[in-house]
């Protein structure tokens, strides 16, 4: 097991105490790589300590109570409130100083980690370290057990004074041993949903029809209130899509394996590069090599339709050395996108499975639209098309036009290339960060 995230306990302060929460009161290491999440200095003597003095019960409480969401709800657009409370650790800490720390999920393998630094007028340590440029991705598996073991071991701590802690967790651990109420589970978390609330929508009548594959997709971008008729039109859609014809993902070569420990966006970049190499595709007519890969794939035949369920683009089903994928899109620049992202969730696919292409921000979706763009707009193609002053806003409406691929495609392949950009401005990220305190 990596040391990637590790929650770091140093004895026991509160021996002896009968209070139960008291008797969880440990100092508390949390280090993320190298950036120590608990670094603080006191506001009234100045001193700095790398580790906080807090109680653990309240923290494995809000572990246990909220598992499946904290860990299987992936950020969405709209950061809402609730949103915060659900995957903030200070959430549920009952007033003890602790860091404005944010977790989520980054897709199938991956947890995504967040912090902040900002004052809080009523704590008595202020904390130092700096947010990170962009949110880090962790292991699933590591963070997992971590968040397991601290759970266990605040209840070894308190024995039969457990409680509704022992309760919260039993209920998880049997849902884990049991395969298809884990299912049931995880589909819930990616809604942000309590599996165990018995007022939470019954998702066995929505999933009714539905692979577990192609729900879990929806599902981490389909708010709860859009779930019913989003269920409705995938099982249209999906009934349209198995008349498709297949297409042919031999030539891909064997899937590629995603690489956790680089972005998502250059996971997909490699992807392109790696088809390109076992294909023999070239470079420098991606329009060409798009329409050779793909095939009727990015015709308006292969449309599944104009519109669809809002952040849904389309579907895929994996077969041996084939998939069938249908495309939502309005016109053929997009069509084009959306079929290459598609074929890189059918090429990363088991057999058999059914998967969606979404807007998503897990790790998997993410890597699925770099792969399109830079097959629709090589950086080395753009490389050899720049002049030394670079690209103005005509130079890539004029590309996008040749390459049939969406503007915004061709500026974001020319900026991550270094290709200066002449009167064009690329904004910083619009992403609003989950630990942002409310004002």
């Amino acid at each position: 097991m990596n040391n990637d995230f590790q929650l770091k306990i140093d004895g026991w302060l509160g021996a002896g105490i009968d209070d139960v929460e008291a008797r969880t009161v440990t100092r508390l290491r949390i280090s993320i790589f190298d950036h120590l999440i608990t670094r603080n200095i006191s506001k009234r003597g100045g001193g700095a300590s790398e580790t906080i003095n807090t109680s653990l019960l309240p923290l494995a409480e809000f572990i246990a109570n909220g598992w499946w969401a904290l860990l299987y709800e992936p950020i969405r657009p709209n950061i809402s409130d609730a949103f915060r409370v659900r995957h903030r650790l200070d959430s549920g800490m009952r007033g003890y100083a602790f860091p404005a720390l944010a977790l989520w999920s980054g897709g199938d393998d991956t947890i995504v980690a967040d912090w902040a630094t900002f004052n809080n007028p009523y704590a008595t340590i202020s904390f130092t370290t700096s947010a990170p440029d962009e949110p880090v991705q962790l292991t699933r598996n590591e963070v997992e057990l971590c968040l397991m073991d601290l759970v266990e071991t605040v209840i070894e701590r308190l024995g039969s004074s457990s409680g509704n802690l022992l309760e919260a967790w039993n209920r998880v651990r049997h849902s884990i041993a049991d395969l298809d109420e884990l299912s049931y589970c995880i589909a819930a978390g990616h809604l942000g949903l309590d599996p165990y609330d018995p007022d939470s929508p019954d998702l066995s009548v929505l999933t009714a029809g539905i692979s577990k594959t192609l729900f879990n997709d929806i599902s981490e971008i389909v708010e709860v209130p859009n779930l019913a008729d989003t269920s409705s039109w995938l099982k249209h859609a999906d009934t349209r899509l198995k008349i498709f014809p297949e297409t042919d993902l031999s030539y891909f070569g064997p899937p590629v394996q995603d690489n956790v420990g680089m972005p998502a966006w250059m996971a997909g970049q490699e992807a392109a590069e790696l088809l390109r190499i076992h294909a023999g595709l070239p470079v420098g007519n991606p329009r060409n090599t798009v329409s050779d890969l793909l095939g009727s794939v990015i015709s308006e035949d292969n449309e599944l339709g104009k519109s669809g369920p809002e952040g849904i683009s389309a579907i895929v089903q994996r077969f041996d050395s084939t998939a069938q994928i249908g495309t939502v899109a309005r016109s053929a620049r997009q069509r084009r996108f959306r079929a290459c992202a598609a074929a890189y969730l059918a090429w990363t696919s088991e057999q058999e499975q059914e998967h969606a292409a979404t807007d998503a921000t897990t790790r998997k979706q993410q890597a699925s639209r770099a792969f399109a763009a830079e097959l629709l707009a090589p950086k080395q193609a753009l490389l050899e098309r720049a002049s030394r002053i670079g690209f103005d806003d005509d130079d890539l409406l004029e590309l996008a036009s040749e390459f049939i691929c969406p503007y915004e495609t061709v500026k974001w392949q020319a900026f991550r290339a270094g290709i200066p950009l002449r009167g064009i401005v690329i904004p910083p990220s619009q992403r609003e960060r989950v630990i942002i305190p409310n004002v």
